[in-house]
């Protein structure tokens, strides 16, 4: 099973992340102001955000972002002031890799080189749009889709890349972890060291409206996964998630997605300068088409979950030994 995602990976540049404003970037010109993002984003409603309790395969998370931009563009066609409402999705993912367009295929009726190593160990793959290379997505990692109209906040596309960055880094920093964001090699995400990862980056924007984002390895379940590709053709790099390198400098804590998502939340807010409120609040009829919209997904990855039977907490290797 294949499907299409348009995804642009961005690139960054610094030394190592601080508890302030990210650090310059000299490959990618003058820095991004040390001021607050969007300090005028007063006038702008608050962002409404959703923590899912269900995984969704993958389809089901692309076809959420694009049915709430699909209807916020419809609805600027009718009256150019609305389609105002930003939001913010935090989710985890069923078994699945994805593949970008930086890694040029040759064959695209072919199967994917990395695809071949993951045949029938219990994830789906898919070849995207997006920029960057192969990744894996599920359960013990954190999804982050923020949809954010840039031009509203008057944010430049790297200055929106590298405060999210800095506020992943950030979190990390404040559990005791000492980590870079980017990589001392201009690798964009959050690296626990030079060979470790634990966050990655990736957006796309389509009316400068923002979507997917970023993944968080929270517990040690993706780790297997990602060892059976070579992830975002990094091949001295490997994945780590939060509570393996809590454990490591003798702090072991019960971190869970829920609850770094439920930490990043104010996060965002003080990054990005905007009220954060659950998107089950009262609200207008914008607001009432996206609730509808997350009901409608957080039943349609039910179903397709239950069909399924679950999914492996890890990668059924003699399978893939036998194809």
């Amino acid at each position: 099973m294949r499907a299409s995602i348009p995804r642009l990976l961005g690139a960054t540049r610094a030394a190592r992340v601080s508890l302030g404003a990210p650090a310059p970037t000299p490959a990618s010109g003058a820095a991004c102001s040390g001021a607050p993002v969007g300090a005028g984003n007063a006038h702008l409603p608050p962002v409404r955000y959703h923590i899912f309790a269900e995984p969704l395969p993958y389809p089901v998370g692309l076809k959420l972002q694009q049915r709430v931009i699909d209807e916020r563009l419809a609805a600027r066609k009718t009256d150019p002031k609305a389609g105002k409402q930003d939001v913010l999705f935090l989710l985890e993912h069923t078994p699945t890799y994805t593949t970008g367009r930086r890694d040029n295929t040759p064959n695209p009726d072919e199967l994917h080189p990395e695809e071949k190593k993951v045949q029938n160990v219990g994830a789906e793959f898919f070849i995207t749009k997006r920029g960057g290379q192969v990744t894996y997505h599920g359960p013990g990692q954190l999804v982050g889709y923020p949809l954010l109209d840039l031009n509203a906040m008057e944010t430049p596309t790297r200055c929106y890349v590298e405060y999210l960055q800095a506020l992943l880094g950030e979190y990390a920093t404040s559990l005791g972890l000492d980590v870079h964001a980017p990589h001392p090699d201009g690798h964009v995400g959050v690296f626990s060291s030079t060979t470790e990862k634990v966050a990655s980056i990736g957006i796309h924007l389509r009316h400068r409206i923002t979507s997917h984002g970023f993944s968080m390895n929270v517990t040690t379940e993706p780790k297997a996964w990602f060892d059976l590709v070579t992830a975002c053709g990094l091949d001295d790099v490997h994945a780590v998630g939060l509570t393996e390198l809590l454990a490591r400098a003798g702090r072991p804590a019960d971190l869970s997605v829920r609850s770094v998502a439920e930490a990043l939340v104010p996060r965002f807010a003080d990054t990005y300068q905007r009220e954060f409120v659950p998107l089950s609040l009262d609200g207008d009829d914008e607001v009432r088409g996206i609730q509808r919209i997350v009901a409608e997904t957080e039943a349609e990855a039910k179903e397709i979950n239950a069909k399924a039977g679950g999914w492996l907490s890890k990668p059924d290797v003699s399978r893939q030994a036998a194809a």
